[in-house]
């Protein structure tokens, strides 16, 4: 009766364990695929970095919120587009900010657990070259530039709540990718 209730348990148990999905990617792994498919490929034109470019390329790895331009409420950079990522582990929250025809930059909110570091190097196994440029009292910045794409700067901003609020202190890395002007 013992192996019975056991074997019973383990098949049970193997349809309610939350598996990996085949083609499932980590979090850092998802957010580089972003980076690298957002660039577009060498040779396009200035229209590569339009809204329905941009979209064409990452919407069949993300997920968006409603979209809506209206000129006539903002000012030229400050469209904004939300959206997320499901990844295997965490979601992770994504912006696409631009002006009326062109996006300018994206920008990544990692779940707690995940890292920059763990990104750039999720970049680098995709075969783009990372380099760092610089750092600066609130962030940091790399150069990324994949094999047959345009490349940008990506900053890299730790972000932290109050060490003296009630609850403890937490903190995230945010990243963002700005688009080199053509």
């Amino acid at each position: 009766m013992r192996r019975f209730s056991l074997g019973i348990f383990v098949v049970v148990a193997m349809f309610v364990t939350p598996a990996r999905a085949e083609g499932e990617r980590s979090a850092e792994d998802a957010v580089a695929r972003i980076i690298v498919e957002a660039l577009a490929p060498n040779g396009e034109t200035a229209s590569a970095y339009r809204w329905d470019a941009v979209s064409t390329r990452v919407s069949r790895h993300m997920h968006w919120h409603i979209y809506a331009p209206d000129p006539r409420d903002r000012g030229e950079e400050d469209v904004r587009r939300n959206g997320w990522i499901a990844a295997a582990d965490r979601d992770v929250s994504v912006s696409v900010l631009g002006g009326d025809t062109n996006v300018t930059r994206l920008s990544f909110t990692l779940p707690v657990a995940v890292t920059s570091l763990e990104v750039l190097g999720a970049i680098r196994r995709t075969g783009a070259e990372v380099s760092f440029q610089a750092d600066f009292e609130s962030y940091s910045e790399y150069w990324i530039a994949p094999a047959g794409r345009d490349a940008a700067t990506l900053s890299s901003h730790r972000i932290c709540t109050s060490p003296y609020s009630a609850a403890r202190q937490r903190c995230h890395d945010e990243l963002v990718l700005t688009f080199e002007p053509r």
